[in-house]
């Protein structure tokens, strides 16, 4: 579930970049879903390289959530790791 709806935001990261939308409201009105709910899944698409890795050849995709990981990737790629898997290991706890 979580490595689709990256999937998705990286291949809307690259519609916008190409210039097929201007804004995430296009988007949204174009793959008819809400705009929050899109903005919230494209923020996946800037998740750090380690997340990334850790979610693809690990376990830790089962103990996070789409909404925790969205909320990380605002945050600067050295502290994502810890603020998301350090997060889903508290909640398991």
């Amino acid at each position: 579930h979580i490595l689709r709806a990256i999937g998705r935001a990286w291949s809307w990261r690259r519609r916008m970049e190409a210039g097929e939308f201007g804004t995430v409201r296009d988007l949204a009105i174009a793959v008819n879903l809400a705009e929050r709910h899109v903005g919230r899944q494209l923020r996946l698409a800037y998740l750090a390289p380690e997340v990334l890795k850790r979610l693809t050849c690990g376990r830790d995709a089962i103990a996070i959530t789409e909404i925790n990981l969205s909320n990380c990737a605002a945050l600067p790629w050295a502290e994502q790791a810890k603020a998301a898997f350090d997060d889903a290991e508290q909640g398991d706890a």
